[in-house]
C-alpha cells in the first residue's frame, strides 16, 4: 500500500510540475500579448480588439493554476514560525485541520462553478474573444476546485498511511520560496 501511495505521488508531483510549467508559459504570454497592447495603443494610437479580454482570461486561468500548484507545494500561508516550535502531534492535528478546510472549500466550489458556467455558458461572446466567459470565469474555478480536491484526498491519505513529515513541509526550491 505504501509503494502505491508513493507512486500515486510521483504521478501527481509530475503533473503538478506540467502544471506549473503551464502556468509560467500562459503568464509570459500575458504580459508579452499586455505590452504589446500597450504599445500599440499608446505608442501607435491603434489597438488591438480582444487583447484586453483575452489578458483577462489568461490570467483568471494563472492565478486558478498557481493556487492548485502552491497548495501542492505546501506554499501556501502557513503559520510557519509557531508549526515549527511544536510537537509532531500539535502540526497534525493543525495539518489535518488546514486540509479539511481545503477539503469543504473544494468540494463546494465544484458545483458552484459548475452551476456558474452553466449559467454563463449561453451567453454571448464580447469583447473580441470567440468564447463566452463561462471558459475563464467559471472553468478555471472548477478545474482547480478538481485538482485541488484530489491534491488534498492525496496528501490526507498518504500522510496518515507514511506518516511521513515531509507531505506537510514546503518544498525547498531554487526559486528563492522555501521557508528557512
Amino acid at each position: 500500500m505504501k509503494h502505491a501511495i508513493k507512486k500515486v505521488g510521483v504521478v501527481l508531483d509530475r503533473f503538478n510540475n506540467g502544471l506549473e510549467l503551464l502556468a509560467g508559459l500562459a503568464a509570459f504570454a500575458m504580459m508579452a500579448m499586455l505590452c504589446f497592447q500597450v504599445m500599440m495603443r499608446y505608442v501607435f494610437s491603434s489597438p488591438i480588439f480582444g487583447i484586453d479580454e483575452a489578458v483577462v482570461a489568461i490570467m483568471v486561468w494563472v492565478c486558478a493554476i498557481g493556487w492548485a500548484t502552491v497548495y501542492w507545494q505546501n506554499g501556501h500561508a502557513m503559520l510557519e514560525f509557531i508549526v515549527k516550535h511544536l510537537g509532531p502531534m500539535p502540526r497534525r492535528i493543525i495539518f489535518h485541520c488546514s486540509n479539511l478546510i481545503v477539503l469543504v472549500i473544494s468540494v463546494i466550489f465544484i458545483p458552484a462553478s459548475y452551476m456558474l458556467f452553466k449559467m454563463q455558458e449561453n451567453l454571448r461572446p464580447v469583447g473580441g474573444l470567440p468564447f463566452g466567459k463561462a471558459y475563464y470565469y467559471a472553468l478555471p474555478v472548477l478545474v482547480m476546485s478538481i485538482i485541488v480536491l484530489v491534491y488534498c484526498i492525496y496528501k490526507t491519505v498518504a500522510y496518515i498511511v507514511l506518516d511521513d513529515e515531509s507531505i506537510v513541509v514546503p518544498e525547498a526550491r531554487e526559486e528563492g520560496n522555501a521557508i528557512d
